[in-house]
Order: C-alpha cells, then structure tokens, then sequence
C-alpha cells in the first residue's frame, strides 16, 4: 500500500490536532522538535504545515489530507472535499482531500 501524505495545522490548534492524533495512534514521535511527525502506522506520512497552506496543497495533490480550518478552505478557494467537521479550536477544523478522490466519508478513505 503506498503511503498517505498527511498534513496537520502548526499554530494555535497545533495542540489539540495532537491530541486526536494520539487517540488514533499509540506512537507519535518528532513532535516539538521537527515539521515531520512519526506515527505508529509506517504508512502515513505526517507534515505539520501552516493551515493556511493545507487546502491549497491538498487540492494540487502534494497530500492526500489535511486538516486545517473552514475559513482557509474558504479563502484558499479550494477545490477540496471537506470529509468531518471537527469541532474543535475557535473556527472550524475539517479534514479535507481533493476533489478527485472518489469518496464522500472518513470511511471511504480509509476503505480505499
């Protein structure tokens, strides 16, 4: 299975994006000192990026999914899927991957 490029928000919700993360895996490692995050799962390859850049990067296909903030979605004008709201930080967090994906959920993402 090829690896899936994931980016997460640096910032202000940098914190809580690492806290879902580390409900989803057991192993994280690099976090604080590198923009490159191991996860336990060797096929998933994390970059922490300014969120305003995820959408846009998302969309030209240099990551498979991101989560960043409805309002840069918005401004960024992408052309993205937004999979989950996430509720949490002071807008509106969304994983999101690029239109050409042919999935509507979380779980066809992961089923693909």
């Amino acid at each position: 299975m090829p690896t899936v490029k994931f980016a997460i928000p640096k910032g202000s919700i940098e914190e809580a994006t690492f806290k879902i993360l580390e409900q989803a895996w057991q192993s994280i490692s690099g976090r604080g000192r590198t923009y490159r995050v191991k996860l336990s799962d060797p096929e998933i390859e994390v970059k922490v990026l300014r969120p305003q850049e995820i959408p846009t990067y998302v969309q030209e296909g240099f990551y498979d999914v991101g989560i960043t903030g409805k309002d840069w979605v918005r401004e960024a004008k992408a052309d993205i899927t937004t999979l989950l709201d996430l509720e949490y930080g002071k807008v509106k967090q969304v994983i999101a991957v690029p239109e050409s994906f042919a999935v509507e959920d979380l779980t066809g993402l992961i089923e693909e």
